[in-house]
């Protein structure tokens, strides 16, 4: 009996489940998003400048994802990866959630964090949340987590904890770091290391005859308030002189902080004997913004476009899943995966039904036998804006309004390296997760880092006859043969483009219309509030 057990462990959770007793058997699930950060701002895709190893042999242990993707603004991407479902669908596309906007994530929608509690899960978020605060049943504890500590809007300063806005009377600022339904006005140190130091906390004191669902939402890379967008430890900045320009100094030193805090966590679960049974995925929530409103110098080159853009460097995005065992095999799947993906893809993972009336996939199977995606299709609507934009197989179609200073080819500028740069081997060596790949007996070889060349991304980047799309033209890209976008096809191949074009005017037709921004609500003033961005609304059926 206790082998059949054994062997039914095994494959239920596809080399996942550690069946010991006193220890839950289902896998424990870390997901970590970075905020802001570019294509080319992890090393494992090919980048020399910024180095990130713990990212980095996450990779090339598991499973690098080649054709990641997700919404192109933070909100939207939020949204989709907490419900299953396309950000338009539950009308949350388009520009992110103010503080002083009383909308949310319908409460409607079951999330990701409530499947997983519903089957006796320990749920925690450490970090951003941004998709609803102006009430209490918009916040992440009546949506599912057990705990949260974090801020509830877009970004907060890395040192002081507020966000500011600018509203019809002027800069309204507040502080924007809760600890469940308080203002946490005790909490001291750079966010990143606060937020590391929180996650650790939680993995140290988690009782493991339960399963665990850790999502770590870093404010890092993104900028802070207008004035001092870009903040690091000066002693990081420092150790960044390789680097030609400042502005890229001081992000990189922000990524280096994240980069630190992902080996951090994988030590703590390794310390607590429960990472043979954990899941552990990095993503970024959207594309890197290198100019323009709420700059971080972030780098999506050579992909066309930034955040806020339709163009793949807004919604193509680094991503990674990790497990120990996940693969004997091929570490980069190509196939697509969205962020809505997620939801069926994590609660496969962990043996759980998947819902049916969501848009994301059960991409589990595909990502661990390497196989084709079961993903053909990706929208990106946004009518607050005005663009709308399918990928389909090889084909991508954009039409609408698209920012047009975002839509170009940015940051080769920035890529500058003084001399030769520091040594990328050593920076492997010396990592905390090359420490504890070696104590729980993951083989990795320098060798394995020829992973980077697989997934870098070259391009001819004639950018002559570039097209941008406006109301009543379209552009058509082969984004397999031509993934910076450069080539419009929509003239050569007008068969396709109609067909892609029909399937988006189907899709339109399940779109929520996105609420345009209310005026200022003066009720969320912070100054009402002990000068907090807490909740300022009362519930439904009190107000």
């Amino acid at each position: 009996m206790l082998i059949i057990f054994k062997y039914s462990c095994f494959l239920l959770f596809s080399l996942l489940s550690f069946c010991v007793p006193g220890k839950s058997n289902r896998p424990n699930v870390i997901l970590i998003i970075a905020d802001d950060m570019g294509w080319d701002d992890v090393s494992f895709h090919g980048s020399n400048q910024i180095l990130t190893p713990n990212i980095d042999l996450l990779a090339y242990t598991g499973v690098a994802l080649e054709r990641y993707y997700s919404h192109c603004v933070c909100t939207p991407s939020r949204s989709a990866l907490l419900t299953g479902k396309f950000a338009h669908v539950t009308g949350m596309q388009g520009y992110p959630l103010t503080n002083a906007e009383d909308r949310a994530l319908p409460i409607t929608e079951k999330t990701l964090p409530q499947y997983f509690k519903e089957v006796g899960y320990a749920t925690h978020l450490v970090g951003k949340w941004h998709v609803g605060q102006s009430r209490v049943e918009y916040l992440p504890t009546s949506r599912g987590f057990d705990s949260h500590f974090g801020h509830r809007g877009g970004y907060i300063d890395y040192y002081e904890y507020t966000l500011l806005e600018t509203w019809s009377v002027g800069d309204v600022s507040g502080f924007d770091l809760f600890r469940n339904d308080t203002a946490a006005w005790d909490v001291e140190g750079y966010i990143t290391d606060v937020y590391n130091k929180e996650a650790i906390s939680v993995i140290d004191l988690h009782d493991i005859s339960k399963p665990l669902f850790l999502m770590v939402a870093h404010n890092a890379p993104h900028s802070a308030n207008e004035g001092a967008p870009l903040q690091a430890p000066p002693e990081l900045v420092r150790s960044m002189r390789h680097i030609d320009l400042p502005q890229r100094r001081y992000y990189a030193a922000m990524v280096k902080r994240l980069d630190d805090s992902v080996g951090d966590i994988v030590k703590a679960l390794s310390d607590k004997g429960i990472l043979d049974n954990t899941i552990i995925a990095f993503i970024s929530d959207n594309g890197g913004i290198t100019s323009g409103m709420s700059v971080n110098y972030a780098l999506n080159w050579p992909l066309r476009g930034l955040k806020m853009t339709p163009f793949e460097g807004g919604i193509r995005v680094n991503g990674l899943v990790w497990s120990k065992n996940l693969t004997q095999g091929e570490h980069l799947w190509k196939g697509y995966m969205h962020v809505a993906d997620w939801v069926p893809t994590l609660l496969s993972a962990a043996g759980l039904e998947i819902p049916s009336d969501i848009d994301g996939i059960d991409l589990w199977d595909s990502i661990v036998s390497n196989r084709e995606s079961k993903r053909d299709v990706i929208f990106e609507i946004d009518d607050y804006t005005g663009f709308m934009a399918i990928i389909s197989h090889d084909y991508k179609l954009i039409t609408g309004v698209v920012i047009t200073n975002y839509s170009n080819h940015q940051g080769d500028m920035f890529k500058g390296i003084i001399g030769t740069g520091p040594s990328y081997e050593d920076a492997l060596r010396n990592s905390t997760l090359y420490s504890v790949l070696s104590d729980i007996g993951v083989p990795f070889e320098m060798s394995d880092t020829s992973l980077r060349n697989k997934i870098k991304i070259s391009c001819n980047m004639d950018k002559s006859n570039i097209c941008y799309p406006s109301n009543g033209t379209w552009c058509l890209f082969n984004i397999k043969e031509d993934p910076c976008e450069i080539i419009d096809l929509s003239s050569k191949y007008p068969d396709i483009a109609e067909k892609l074009y029909s399937q988006l005017k189907a899709e339109i037709k399940r779109m929520i219309p996105r609420k345009v921004p209310h005026e200022i609500n003066l009720q969320a003033m912070p100054s009402l509030h002990n000068y907090a961005w807490d909740v300022w609304h009362a519930s439904e059926g009190n107000f």
